[in-house]
């Protein structure tokens, strides 16, 4: 089949599929309507909806169900037998695209109807169109589930779009997870004795129903999603994305936050600065902030500890989302401490500025918030910059040159440089402007150095900082980190047993290399090779005389053997 046909017959079927599941969709909506609600539609008098509601769903029904029907047919005529139709682009981005849509949707009307059981089924409530949509979406789902697993994925293309499936819905269910957690527990915590005249009327409602739900349904949509279809796939760029970049940046990230925000309020509290609750406590933002503490730490601890359970399995190729989410980690730290050494030297110029200034002018405890803010950023920002960057040091120091050239690492140092040269000149102009403007106008002062407060902290923080980082980048232009690697025709002929060092010899060289497995070599031993005979052939192969070259096994070793021609 042509890709032309194939896309027209995929297109076709999707939309004659929708009608199909509107139809369908309406006369359940309209059986639960008199069913369910016979007697309350009777009072709002909606007789002449429930006709027309019974006119469009026939009608799309009995239109886009034979339609479905033939053209879904014809697809499937068309694949039985046929691999390269089994596994073609199209028809697994066609299968995983109503999974992923009829899931979300499931699980949506899902979260109404059992919150409306939670209510009590109330009729004057109830949504027939959500249990409608639950039911149909659900039946779809788990009909199209059925044929793209019974087919399989036989190719890297359909392995990449069931991956993007599971791993969109395993985030969906995380994060639901996490989030209905943290507010079940405050709500909890609300609900106690403890709080005056703030305390909730009732325990039981709707927030607490939705968080409920919400907590059952996240929790089955990851535990179905990542603890069964995404098992033992660890040979797959989108799981170190969901592993670094959702689960485990994710996780600390809320978890910071809320640890920044609770240091915060405690110290501001502490120091007689925290403003007074009407009715209620100062300390009741305790009741979130506590549990996503909590759960973003556990989520954070768990995907680390399968991270390093399958460090051994995942290729270095592999591993590229776990150097971005250290930088990222790193960037965030410098960023939350760079915030806290700004607001301490801030304090010390208005302490300056203060002493030499009239006493009505000074606010009685002005300095308490500012204080606050600076512990609750430093306490946060330095263990987690320190943390993460002395990662990146370590691993730089491990990789050398493969390190340093690393994407990732280049952009991170380049924009810390970038951002503190913009902060220093911006803060430089500002400074000659006020020295400038205050000789002008003959009032140069105490003003003076008040107008250029912030901008003298910028220098103090940001130019060693500047020095620090800019040292490195110089360090490591000298090594080599952005001298053009050499791109190389490299071909090696291997037992099928040594692969694997195949994409240790790639991340070396930087580049890809072409194999060829020796016939008739099955029952060779694997050809073990340390990290310096690694390097050792990256080097040889850099500096042989001929743009290509073949690695030959020999003798459990390999040897470089530059060639010319095709």
């Amino acid at each position: 089949m042509s890709v032309t046909r194939r896309v027209w017959f995929y297109l076709v079927t999707l939309v004659t599929l929708g009608i199909f599941a509107a139809g369908i969709g309406q006369l359940l909506s309209l059986l639960f309507d008199i069913t369910i609600k016979g007697s309350y539609l009777a009072q709002v008098g909606r007789t002449g909806f429930v006709q027309q509601q019974l006119s469009l769903g026939l009608a799309m029904l009995v239109i886009g169900g034979p339609l479905w029907f033939f053209f879904w047919r014809a697809i499937s005529r068309r694949v039985t037998g046929v691999p390269e139709e089994t596994g073609a682009t199209m028809r697994k981005f066609f299968l995983n695209l109503i999974l992923l849509v009829t899931a979300i949707t499931a699980l949506v009307s899902a979260s109404g109807f059992i919150s409306w059981l939670l209510a009590g089924v109330p009729a004057a409530t109830f949504s027939s169109g959500g249990l409608a949509t639950l039911i149909v979406t659900g039946l779809i789902w788990y009909y199209h589930r059925r044929v793209s697993e019974t087919e399989g994925h036989p190719s890297p293309s359909a392995l990449t779009l069931r991956r993007w499936y599971v791993y969109i819905l395993s985030g969906f269910g995380l994060v639901w997870l996490a989030v209905s957690l943290v507010q079940l527990i405050n709500l909890a915590v609300l609900a106690l004795p403890v709080w005056g005249s703030f305390v909730q009327a009732s325990f039981w409602n709707d927030a607490t129903r939705s968080a409920i739900t919400w907590l059952v349904l996240g929790g089955l949509s990851w535990y179905f999603h990542w603890l069964r279809q995404a098992r033992g796939d660890f040979d797959s760029t989108l799981r170190q994305v969901y592993f670094y970049l959702l689960a485990i940046l994710g996780g600390a990230v809320a978890a910071l936050v809320a640890l920044t925000i609770t240091f915060y309020r405690l110290f501001l509290w502490a120091t007689g600065g925290m403003p007074a609750v009407a009715g209620g406590s100062p300390l009741q933002f305790l009741g979130w902030a506590i549990p996503t503490i909590i759960v973003g730490a556990a989520i954070w601890t768990y995907h680390q500890r399968l991270v390093q359970e399958g460090a051994g399995k995942v290729s270095e190729q592999k591993l590229s989302a776990q150097r971005v989410h250290a930088y990222l980690m790193s960037f965030l730290g410098l960023g939350t401490l760079v915030s806290g050494l700004y607001i301490i030297f801030s304090i010390l110029l208005d302490l300056i500025i203060n002493a030499t200034a009239t006493p009505a002018a000074v606010t009685a405890g002005w300095w308490r918030n500012q204080l606050s803010q600076c512990l609750a950023l430093l306490l946060v920002g330095a263990p987690m910059w320190l943390y993460y960057w002395g990662q990146a040091l370590r691993r730089a120091e491990a990789s050398g040159l493969a390190e340093w050239r690393a994407r990732s690492r280049r952009i991170f140092l380049y924009f810390v440089v970038g951002i503190f040269i913009i902060t220093l000149a911006a803060g430089l102009v500002n400074i000659i402007y006020q020295l400038i403007n205050g000789m002008l106008s003959g009032s140069f002062g105490i003003n003076v150095l008040r107008n250029s407060k912030w901008s003298i902290g910028t220098l103090i923080v940001a130019a060693p900082l500047l020095w620090y980082h800019w040292q490195i980048v110089r360090g490591e232009q000298r090594r080599g980190a952005e001298a053009a690697a050499v791109h190389k025709t490299v071909t090696i002929l291997l037992n099928p047993k040594s692969a694997a060092l195949v994409a240790r010899l790639e991340d070396k060289l930087g580049f890809k290399v072409r194999v060829l497995q020796k016939a008739g070599a099955e029952n060779e031993p694997e050809t073990v090779s340390p990290d310096e005979e690694i390097a050792r052939l990256a080097a040889d192969v850099q500096a042989a005389p001929s743009n290509k070259v073949l690695l030959v096994e020999t003798g459990g070793r390999l040897i470089v053997v530059p060639y010319q021609g095709k």
